[in-house]
Formats: structure tokens, sequence, C-alpha cells
């Protein structure tokens, strides 16, 4: 099955604020960045509460700085990848609407009930793809990057085009899926006669 260059991937679908935070939670850690980001801080807080006692004149048990820490480094990632996304999602209106995306090589056409757009493919860095959805990145923040559930496809021709447009223009290495692997042509070898 062979798909043209010229075709186009329409969806539409909103957000869950579940399904938000599970794509943010997927890309932290699929992000050196994030999570350099996030370990480089919690390295130093450490730091600073392990030496703020003795600055102060008394010294911590070995067990309250190690609980110290613990429950530094919990509240750092709860806040970071639970707490801060769950509130840019429920603060942002963009993620009540309902999201009509269609997908070509010339670039994406972004429509909600507010706002309208078209958006070139050169704007998107990187890839990253779950079981569940498509990460486009175009920056490094946690909120830079655009999520497309593979829910809102229609149907495994949809999903395949979908890569194939992918592969064109943000990422040639985006690996083959089952569906593709599945409709690719077989390779034609002459059989060896030795």
């Amino acid at each position: 099955m062979s798909h043209s260059a010229n075709e186009a991937v329409q969806l539409s679908f909103r957000y869950s604020e579940e399904e938000y935070l599970a794509a943010i939670r997927f890309y932290f850690w699929h992000s050196k960045t994030l999570l350099g980001r996030a370990i480089l801080t919690y390295v130093l807080f450490s730091v600073a509460l392990v030496l703020l006692p003795l600055a102060m004149g008394f010294s911590l048990p070995v067990w309250a700085n190690l609980a110290l820490v613990g429950i530094a480094g919990v509240a750092l990632f709860h806040g970071y990848v639970v707490d801060r996304p769950r509130t840019y999602f429920q603060g942002d209106p963009k993620f009540r609407d309902d999201y009509y995306l269609t997908f070509t090589d010339a670039g994406i056409e972004f429509h909600t009930q507010n706002m309208s757009s078209m958006t070139a493919w050169n704007f998107y860095s990187s890839v990253v793809e779950s079981d569940s959805f498509y990460i486009l990145i175009y920056g490094e923040n946690i909120h830079s990057l655009s999520i497309v559930p593979k829910r809102a496809f229609q149907s495994s021709n949809q999903d395949i085009t979908f890569r194939q447009i992918l592969r064109r223009n943000v990422d040639p290495t985006l690996k083959l899926s089952t569906g593709e692997r599945d409709h690719a042509p077989q390779r034609l070898e002459s059989p060896d006669w030795r």
C-alpha cells in the first residue's frame, strides 16, 4: 500500500486532563533536558537542606537528613510533573475546546472554537511516541509540545499516513509501526542458487 505525499490526515478530539498529565509525564521521562534540570534542582536543593542546619549552628541526625531529602524529592517531582501541569491544563481555556487538525506536507492546520492557525513543520524539532499519543516538540519547556492522541485516528491507514508525514517532515528515523510493517512490500531478491 503506497501513500501519496499529497494526502491529508484530518483528526478531531478534545483533551482529557488525565490524558494530558500522562503525556506530560511520558515527555518528562523521555526528555534529557527536563530530566537533567529536575535532577540538578533536586541535588542543589538537597545540599541546601543538609547545609542549612549546619550554617545555623546545629546538626540533624542522618535519618532526619535522609527523610528531608526524600520528602523534597517527592515534592519536587509531584509539583513539577503533576501539580504544575494540572494547574496549567485547568487554567488554559484552549484545553476545553474541541480540536480539528489537518496534517499535510504543507503543515498543520489547527482549528478550535477560539483559534485558527497554520503551523509549518519546521516549527517542530522532534517527535516522541507512546502507545497512546504522539508528542510533537517545539521547545525545551515542559509545555512546549503538541499532543496528538492516537484514539483520534479513525483507521490504521490514517495512522500510517500520519506517520509517513511525520517521517518526511519532522523525524526521518521514526520507527515503522506494526501496520506499516504489515503493509510494506516484501523484498524481492533472487534466490541463492549456490
